[in-house]
């Protein structure tokens, strides 16, 4: 006589799921100004901590900054290989002083720096995701500054969500955050947002199913664009995180595989 499978093993399962590993966040501490103005670089504070500050507090000294911060830190610097399944996310905030110009010359982004960082050259990056303020999302170029959407860049026709105003000049903090989903073999998902100020923004870009070859990155990069005259922006909590954890997806596959034999007999 067969045996019927024990489907109450299936609820042990799922609470093993809730409870699996996920990454703590960890720290971006490794940065640069890979476009800076001569007389002034822009990086004056804290080049190894999750907490620069870009610009002196004169007139516009942040102003055309290509700001990058390299995963990890200069003693240990990292990278990320997406598997399937798994969602990297980058976040942090910062507190401007100064600030005009449009939007557009506010952005942030994910990339893959192809060794440019550690050259100290910001042009011909592998590639990356974009985040251009109050333009859209945008796959970034390869073939110049990497924090440009001219050129090479494609526009992602991102679905938009905008509340709010970019208020460039104000005590209250700015976010950015950008979380990248590899959801297949080829393709991955992307959701970006900036938000707060003294304008109340509240920005999302959100673009699905982007066919790409592009799953390992090591940096994020931030623009405060040639008419932005930001005199300063003092940044906070710059980090990065992967969830599931890579050893996550091992204790999930041989979890799945447990049940079945389980099931099976």
């Amino acid at each position: 006589m067969q045996t019927k499978p024990h489907f109450h093993h299936v609820p042990a399962f799922l609470g093993f799921l809730a409870l699996a590993p996920f990454a703590n966040a960890a720290t971006i501490a490794n940065w640069k100004d890979l476009n800076p103005a001569v007389g002034h670089p822009s990086l004056s504070a804290g080049g190894n901590t999750d907490g620069p500050t870009f610009g002196d507090g004169t007139n516009a000294s942040a102003q055309g900054s290509w700001i990058a911060g390299y995963f990890g830190t200069t003693i240990m610097p990292e990278s990320v290989t997406l598997a399937v399944g798994q969602t990297l996310t980058v976040s942090g905030s910062y507190v401007l002083t100064g600030g005009a110009g449009a939007d557009s010359d506010y952005r942030h982004g994910i990339f893959n720096d192809g060794g440019q960082f550690a050259a100290n050259d910001g042009n011909n990056w592998t590639g990356g995701w974009l985040h251009q303020t109050g333009t859209n999302l945008f796959q970034a170029r390869t073939n110049g500054a990497f924090i440009s959407s001219a050129a090479n860049a494609v526009n992602l026709s991102a679905t938009t969500s905008t509340t709010g105003t970019l208020n460039k000049d104000s005590a209250v903090a700015l976010t950015f955050s950008m979380s990248i989903t590899r959801d297949s073999l080829t393709t991955i998902d992307i959701v970006s947002s900036f938000s707060g100020g003294g304008g109340g923004l509240d920005q999302t870009y959100t673009a699905n199913d982007i066919t790409t070859s592009l799953f390992t990155y090591n940096s994020v990069g931030l623009l405060f664009g040639g008419g932005s005259s930001v005199d300063q922006a003092v940044f906070s909590n710059v980090q990065y995180s992967v969830i599931p954890e890579p050893s996550a997806l091992g204790l999930i596959g041989i979890a799945v595989g447990g049940m079945f034999l389980r099931l099976r007999r």
